[in-house]
């Protein structure tokens, strides 16, 4: 999936496998527990992510398409606030668009998106959300109107779908820090 920092261009250089379709690379996953759908909010030169209306229909069409079946999605840009005042500032801009399009179907179980680089949990609007801290740098959890850093380890989150329900393992990886050492076993 495509985020702010990308290029569409490259991306489909480096993997011919991705489908940019009508420009966008964006797709659909079907399994047993129903359908994956990768959007691109991608808006080249820009921070914030948008879906304008040509991804907006193709969603719509693929919402359709699974009917009363069960559809995750997975965006880059986040369509609600974190209260991160900084962060929500580049979130998706076309949050409203996004939302008619899902309460037209209404299958959409859950919401994930990477793009504000903290592990954070709720729901939009009636439909759970997850956010995924970054396999590089992590943003501090600052309410206050400016922007910083993290501590917090890397991390990458395995996610397990299934009749049930969905699950979100979230796992911190150790990163090599200057001046750090990274204990890999004990001699107890």
């Amino acid at each position: 999936m495509l985020g702010n920092h990308d290029d569409r261009m490259l991306f489909v250089e480096m993997f011919p496998e991705a489908v940019a379709e009508n420009g966008f690379v964006q797709s659909v996953v079907d399994r047993s527990e129903g359908r994956l759908v990768l959007l691109d909010t991608l808006d080249s030169g820009h921070v914030e992510g948008r879906l304008c209306e040509a991804r907006l229909r193709w969603l719509g069409e693929r919402l359709e398409e699974a009917r009363d079946r069960p559809v995750f999605l997975f965006m880059h840009h986040p369509p609600f606030r974190i209260h991160i005042p900084e962060l929500d500032r580049v979130m998706l801009t076309d949050a409203n668009a996004l939302h008619d399009v899902l309460l037209r179907h209404g299958n959409v179980r859950h919401i994930f998106a990477g793009h504000v680089h903290r592990l954070i949990a709720g729901s939009w609007r009636g439909i759970p959300v997850s956010t995924l801290r970054s396999t590089n740098h992590q943003t501090a959890l600052d309410f206050s109107d400016s922007w910083s850093l993290g501590h917090e380890p890397p991390a990458y989150a395995v996610i397990l779908i299934d009749a049930d329900g969905v699950v979100v393992h979230f796992h911190d990886f150790p990163a090599a820090r200057p001046g750090s050492a990274i204990v890999v076993g004990s001699t107890g």
